[in-house]
């Protein structure tokens, strides 16, 4: 269980409404990375903006879509820890006990099988 000034410190690491945070680097304009934490769950949303070019392969893009979004969801809490541990003097635990993805069609035409969607991963983690 986290102390108060522990939660200070994790709040000063995740808060991304002002001077540099953690998430301004994993933020770009389509793809962004935020948290919330809820008692001793970390929510992190991975939400990106995605062009899926044709029906027929669509579960192969998808799958790549999900690689890069673990790989950049565990580099964010990688980058989280180390600033943590900076901060407090100790080490974050942080264990993964869900992850679900899902996208989203924001434009599709009959006329063009390209189509542009929001690809979301949801992470919720256990902080120690």
């Amino acid at each position: 269980m986290l102390t108060t000034s522990e939660v200070n410190s994790l709040g000063q690491v995740l808060n991304d409404t002002w001077g540099k945070s953690t998430s301004q680097e994993f933020r770009t304009p389509t793809m962004s990375i935020t948290t919330s934490l809820q008692g001793d769950c970390l929510s992190c949303n991975y939400t990106t903006i995605v062009h899926l070019a044709s029906d027929r392969n669509i579960r192969d893009q998808v799958k790549r879509f999900e690689e890069e979004s673990v790989k950049l969801t565990n580099e964010y809490m990688k980058r989280v820890r180390k600033e943590f541990k900076e901060l407090s003097g100790r080490a974050l635990k942080v264990k993964e006990i869900n992850s679900t993805d899902s996208v989203e069609l924001i434009t599709a035409s009959p006329f063009t099988p390209r189509k542009t969607a929001y690809y979301r991963r949801f992470t919720t983690f256990k902080v120690d």
